[in-house]
């Protein structure tokens, strides 16, 4: 077998941009009085978190992150403004939308990081650097394009920029924008109701996860909560959202685990996701993956209710049996499989119960009973 050490990881290779458009970028950066950094997926793929953070602190840059990214910098990190697009923090789009320059950095700049390309604002200055060159300037013209990789462009911006004085009236707007947010959404994160607010078990989920877990997110509502909501306050943590089509975060899980055995493998997917492949549940079993599956049971599709019921506006017929599911108790199916099965009624219980998990030789399943009544709030523009 013929094994090239050079691509036995990602990536293979690590261009460099141009020094004359890194002392450009510079220029323009040390310019501006209010910008951001976004952070995308490339700045994961790249390993490049610690240059991020690095260049932010350098020059007092707020950084927010696209869901690829999350987990780029601290969510506890004071420069974190958290998630930023359609599923996004309210914050975070608020910060991005008052920003003067915009650093997007490995970022596809799509209709998700940019809530259909209103954040930020058309015409807003743009640095962007990405190994890609089809995505240099391809959603928004661009003041200075890198094309390079993301570590080694960060790097040599470092190396030319003269370290930056507190930008203390922006650091003060944003941190601001992100304190008003937190306090608002605080009651629900500590609320003891029954059914559960969703809210309340991503605080628990986030005060539990291991120094090296890897946190793997469905689409749909359960990315938009688990965008928001848990948060990563750790560098060994990691997140990663599967996107296509709802229900691949379970298997995605699985495969996972299989590659990084050694780490804590936390799936978060709701009810309607988690039935598209509840079937693996046996073929983690038969091999001994022991994931842990925490499902936001509220019983409902619940992203497709407001369009169900506008579509139900003019017509007779019943628009709940089109996204509501009757009531499981998916820890009962689990234990019927030969896994271990958690259900939880009360919020009380959530900590005992995760640390349980954690300590299981068997896939776990955590089924909690949330309120169906619950929705993350639309993004913000």
């Amino acid at each position: 077998m013929i094994v090239e050490k050079q691509f036995s990881h990602y990536p293979p290779f690590r261009p460099a941009p141009e020094l004359r458009l890194v002392r450009e970028a510079a220029k323009v950066l040390r310019g501006s009085k209010r910008p951001i950094i976004v952070a995308g997926g490339g700045v994961i793929a790249s390993l490049a978190s610690e240059e991020v953070t690095a260049l932010a602190e350098q020059m007092s840059i707020p950084v927010a992150t696209s869901l690829n990214g999350k987990g780029t910098i601290p969510a506890v990190h004071p420069l974190a403004v958290g998630v930023v697009g359609s599923y996004s923090c309210r914050c975070a789009n608020q910060a991005v939308s008052e920003a003067d320059l915009i650093i997007f950095i490995g970022s596809h700049t799509g209709s998700q990081v940019t809530n259909d390309w209103r954040i930020p604002r058309a015409g807003t200055p743009i640095i962007q650097i990405d190994i890609d060159p089809t995505e240099l300037g391809r959603n928004y013209p661009t003041r200075v394009a890198l094309l390079g990789d993301a570590k080694v462009a960060i790097q040599q911006l470092i190396e030319v920029l003269e370290p930056f004085g507190q930008r203390t009236e922006w650091l003060q707007r944003v941190n601001h924008l992100v304190n008003e947010w937190r306090r608002e959404i605080d009651p629900m994160c500590h609320a003891e109701q029954s059914p559960i607010r969703p809210e309340r078990l991503c605080k628990e989920l986030t005060d539990f996860l291991p120094s090296d877990a890897l946190l793997i997110s469905d689409t749909g509502f359960s990315a938009i909560w688990s965008a928001t909501l848990i948060d990563l306050n750790q560098p060994g943590q990691s997140y990663i959202r599967c996107a296509g089509s709802l229900g691949w975060a379970f298997p995605a899980a699985l495969g996972a685990k299989c590659a990084v055995p050694e780490r804590p493998v936390i799936c978060f997917t709701g009810d309607g996701g988690f039935w598209y492949h509840i079937a693996e549940l046996e073929t983690a079993l038969r091999w001994g993956i022991n994931t842990i599956t925490v499902v936001n049971n509220n019983h409902s599709l619940n992203q497709v209710r407001k369009g169900t019921e506008e579509a139900y506006s003019e017509r007779s017929g019943n628009p709940d049996e089109i996204w509501q599911f009757s009531s499981t108790d998916f820890a009962r199916l689990a234990e019927d499989i030969g896994c271990i099965g958690f259900r939880i009624t009360q919020p009380g219980k959530l900590k005992r119960t995760l640390t349980e998990a954690l300590a299981s030789d068997k896939p776990v399943v955590i089924d909690v009973v949330t309120d169906i009544e619950a929705s993350p709030p639309p993004a913000w523009s």
